[in-house]
């Protein structure tokens, strides 16, 4: 009954994880199609050039919100030498109230990001915890 518990536990941990990281996901969506220039963008019946020059990105064709912007962001770095994207939480504190990319949807879609992160890797290591349930098995099974 013991090895069978471990299994069954691993197998849980990684379905927990797994439907944790589908819930953020759907939830970062959401948050960021409630921001003001996604908005924008779906209400416009025909963009003109300048508008689609504004609110997308030419390149990789996503909406250039709040959050596109904070993450695209380059400032001098302290060496003096480059430029560097802003960190964890220069992106939060950049959209945040009163802040150059000002956006609480985009706030909240980077703060489900973070967790998302985190729920990753929770499942990174549920998969690693199930392999190696799978690779005992198999040194036990060829030893019996």
């Amino acid at each position: 009954m013991g090895d069978q518990n471990k299994y069954m536990l691993a197998i849980v941990r990684h379905e927990k994880a797994k439907r944790e990281v589908e819930v953020l996901t759907r939830a970062i969506g959401l948050a960021v199609n409630r921001c003001p220039v996604e908005i924008e963008l779906m209400g416009l019946s025909v963009a003109t050039k300048d508008h689609w020059e504004r609110l997308v990105d030419e390149k990789t064709g996503k909406t250039k919100t709040h959050l596109w912007q904070a993450f695209r962001f380059r400032e001098p770095s302290d060496c003096g030498y480059g430029m560097m994207a802003l960190s964890e939480d220069g992106v939060a504190e950049s959209l945040s109230a009163g802040s150059e990319f000002e956006c609480e949807h985009c706030l909240r879609a980077y703060e489900l990001i973070v967790k998302r992160k985190s729920a990753r890797r929770e499942l990174g290591h549920a998969r690693l915890a199930i392999r190696a349930l799978g690779r005992s098995a198999m040194r036990g099974g060829e030893n019996g």
